[in-house]
């Protein structure tokens, strides 16, 4: 169940796409959303004058608070949803994580593009680092992506036996905007010998409860590949992938697989733990 919605923002376009979406979810759910601006200063040389030092100070902490005062201005007041806003200053993966633990955060949800300049980038070129570190899922939506349900729901699955915790949060969200399910696998040689789609299915049948559900099976294709063919062959709104420790998740997020993801996928990518 999402009860409480963090949005990292930044004040991009981007990043207010991404509220966009946060906000439907909210909607939906009855959930609150917390908007989180984290101010980065970076390290000054010793020699750097006090007193500019301190003007730039000031001049972060301005446009930081001008930079709120028009998000609630121009979507926040009248989405209709509860919320509160929150500046800090540090690091921004640090401060993240500590939010989410002292807000009990359900759901990150954030864009794959965001400022230039002296501001800290990590709505972008951070994002898969916080979908690697995050213990919460993460909903990561494409500069492009136009809010839409999500009426197709792909779900490439390594078969593993900690994937039903994944698996009850994928149907949840798949009930909520009662999606249909397509679970792709791509075949190894283990497939041959555990017949892993049969035991993994069978073992949690009586779990797996949602009315519409397709299994996809391919071979001798890499991931990646198949998941983009049935992205344009199924029309899929929204791409799921789970991750556990060493698992066939992470294995491919080292591997630079994720990042490729979460910076090129055409449509929202969320990502669950096991």
């Amino acid at each position: 169940m999402i009860t409480h919605i963090l949005i990292p923002t930044d004040f991009s376009a981007v990043a207010n796409n991404a509220l966009t979406y946060a906000i439907d979810l909210a909607k939906k759910t009855g959930a609150q959303i917390h908007v989180l601006h984290v101010k980065h200063v970076p390290v000054m040389d010793a020699s750097f004058p006090a007193e500019t030092y301190q003007i730039y100070l000031d001049e972060i902490d301005k446009a930081a608070k001008m930079g709120m005062e028009e998000l609630e201005k121009n979507i926040l007041e009248t989405s209709g949803v509860k919320y509160d806003l929150q500046t800090v200053m540090g690091f921004v993966h640090d401060e993240l994580q500590h939010f989410v633990k002292r807000h009990d955060i359900d759901l990150i949800v954030m864009g794959t593009t965001g400022a230039s300049g002296l501001q800290e980038i990590f709505i972008g070129s951070n994002a898969a680092s916080v979908v690697s570190k995050s213990e919460v899922p993460v909903m990561v939506i494409p500069h492009l992506a136009k809010p839409s349900d999500f009426k197709h729901l792909l779900y490439a699955s390594d078969y593993n036996e900690p994937e039903f915790p994944a698996v009850s949060r994928l149907i949840y969200f798949a009930d909520l905007f009662h999606s249909k399910i397509t679970v792709l696998h791509v075949k190894t040689e283990y497939d041959f010998y555990m017949n892993s789609e049969r035991n993994f299915f069978k073992r949690n049948k009586d779990n797996i409860s949602h009315h519409d559900i397709t299994v996809v099976n391919m071979d001798k294709v890499e991931t990646t590949d198949a998941i983009n063919q049935l992205i344009d062959e199924k029309q899929v709104d929204l791409l799921v992938l789970a991750k556990h420790n060493r698992s066939w998740f992470d294995r491919l997020f080292h591997r630079s697989f994720s990042k490729r993801m979460a910076f090129h996928t055409k449509i929202p990518l969320l990502v669950l733990n096991k």
